[in-house]
């Protein structure tokens, strides 16, 4: 998907971070600060980036080869708890050494993995400023440029028009409802708890706590707090809605005697300074 300019917009492929860890993973071969970002960081997120960024396959299958470091302790401390759990005939544990070792290979675990992010985070921040000329160096995608600058653009315009002292009433009314709403559902949780909803743990039956159906969890009070809160959702939606409609139609420079007549002389020179 990295030719839709959404979804490069989205991962920031222009920031100064996307390009540092370019500027890593393109070197050929095998370096410490390659190998920490691709083992260190998260699995699917970094294996994404590398496609969108069009890095070499091969490269990035040699550089994740360590990931070995990573996998080895883990598969140990899985085996260690399942001899753990082993009985013999006479209840006594099989290997009774290995809840213990468990704890320990589980904690080298969570060391090997902690550390491996950590040391690819420094090498990121070392990349970005003691090569800050060859990451600047790096040619940012127009499209995405260009697409940054539109929804800044129209960010602002969204922030002109939603400004409070300049809201016509309906607007107002729908964030004040919502507010209204939200607070009260909240309040009706926190202090009435018991009266909202079935008390009911993680370890307690559905079908004996609750005859066999998850709805018996909410108590009519439970279902009005509900009500309230997915209420106050609908009004944000709409307000948001709306900003965003009129927000647009500033950006897009039509329809400019229809915005709040407070609005028009801010957003016109906002839009001048844009163009």
């Amino acid at each position: 998907m990295s030719h839709y300019v959404k979804v490069r917009q989205f991962v920031g492929i222009n920031s100064k971070l996307m390009k540092s860890m370019r500027l890593v993973l393109g070197k050929n071969g095998l370096s410490i600060s390659k190998v920490a970002i691709l083992i260190g960081g998260p699995d699917w997120p970094t294996s994404v980036l590398c496609g969108i960024m069009r890095l070499g396959f091969f490269q990035i299958l040699l550089g994740t080869v360590p990931v070995v470091v990573l996998i080895a302790p883990t598969c140990l401390t899985g085996a260690l708890l399942y001899m753990a759990s082993l009985e013999t005939d006479t209840g006594n544990p099989y290997f009774p050494w290995a809840g213990t070792v468990s704890t320990i290979t589980a904690s080298a675990t969570a060391i090997v993995q902690f550390g491996a992010m950590i040391v690819a985070v420094y090498y990121l921040e070392q990349t970005a400023d003691k090569q800050a000329a060859d990451v600047e160096a790096i040619e940012d995608d127009q499209e995405v440029k260009d697409a940054d600058d539109k929804a800044a653009h129209l960010k602002r315009c969204y922030r002109d028009v939603t400004q409070w002292t300049s809201l016509p009433f309906v607007p107002k009314l729908l964030i004040q409802t919502s507010l209204v709403c939200i607070v009260t559902a909240s309040y009706m949780v926190q202090l009435f708890s018991s009266l909202c909803f079935t008390p009911h743990s993680l370890t307690d039956s559905i079908d004996e706590n609750l005859g066999g159906n998850i709805a018996n969890l909410f108590l009519p009070l439970g279902w009005v707090s509900v009500g309230l809160f997915c209420f106050s959702i609908i009004l944000i939606y709409i307000f948001e809605s709306w900003g965003k409609r009129k927000a647009s139609s500033i950006a897009n420079g039509i329809s400019i005697s229809t915005i709040i007549p407070e609005q028009r002389e801010s957003s016109t020179s906002e839009q001048d300074r844009f163009s």
